[in-house]
């Protein structure tokens, strides 16, 4: 049997009865620490569950990332914990695999959030960025502000390089290496950047969350999530850009509770 996706559960601090537990998937570069505060507040009235995808955080590290495998760890874990039924929320690439699992398995996920990102394919924003990290001379640098400060030509935003920085071990020689498996997700990141929009349609209600600032989903976009998301709405959280969970963390939470209660 393979080892399953490393996730941690926040029991409900006061459980609303047979509420399903909210399942929260971070995006490309992320982990499941990204999702802490959000998931701490959540869990007031349900449980939730943050997790590692595949070859990110202390998840392992596995060959290909299709979103059909991405998925399918996530489904091994669900019914590892003999879950019936799940509300779950995913954020960039997170998010299209939350969507490709909906779609999927509509009878398994009864709500469902997306966090600034559209089933559609991108462009290759984030290609720039993996070169660097993988030409980085991270065994040489003593400390994570010199790691940061290499990084600097690269990523302008302080916030993204800080965000970026949490993929970061120390070796035990000296030095840093990466924590997720940036070889397999640089061979994989064709893929990710696709969607695989599939004859389907998901019946259940659907939220979509989008930072003004960001421009992952734009208006045009809209008429696509309805094909597949007939039943959605979409919220603009201002004064946000691709993360705003993090920027505006109130609004944000706010949003969320009252489309799951």
């Amino acid at each position: 049997m393979t080892s399953l996706l490393h996730h941690k559960v926040y029991p409900a601090i006061e459980q609303i009865t047979q509420t399903p537990p909210l399942l929260i998937l971070h995006g490309l570069l992320g982990s499941m620490d990204n999702w802490r505060t959000q998931a701490k507040r959540l869990s007031h009235s349900r449980t939730v569950v943050t997790i590692d995808l595949r070859n990110h955080g202390h998840s392992p590290h596995r060959k290909g990332m299709s979103y059909k495998q991405m998925a399918s760890d996530v489904i091994e874990l669900i019914h590892h914990h003999n879950v019936k039924k799940i509300h779950l929320l995913g954020h960039s690439m997170g998010g299209k695999v939350a969507m490709w699992l909906a779609l999927h398995y509509p009878l398994l996920v009864t709500q469902l959030i997306v966090v600034d990102i559209a089933p559609k394919t991108y462009p290759l924003w984030h290609q720039n960025i993996l070169m660097a990290m993988q030409t980085a001379p991270l065994s040489s640098f003593q400390s994570r502000q010199q790691v940061d400060q290499y990084f600097v030509q690269f990523i302008e935003d302080a916030t993204e390089r800080a965000f970026l920085s949490k993929n970061l071990q120390r070796q035990a020689t000296g030095g840093y290496q990466w924590r997720c498996n940036l070889a397999e997700i640089i061979k994989s990141y064709l893929k990710i950047a696709t969607f695989p929009t599939p004859q389907l349609t998901y019946s259940h209600a659907a939220l979509f969350i989008r930072g003004a600032n960001s421009h992952y989903i734009m208006p045009n976009d809209a008429a696509l999530i309805a094909t597949l998301f007939p039943y959605y709405q979409l919220h603009t959280i201002n004064n946000a850009g691709h993360l705003p969970h993090n920027e505006q963390p109130n609004e944000f939470y706010q949003r969320v509770i009252a489309f799951l209660n």
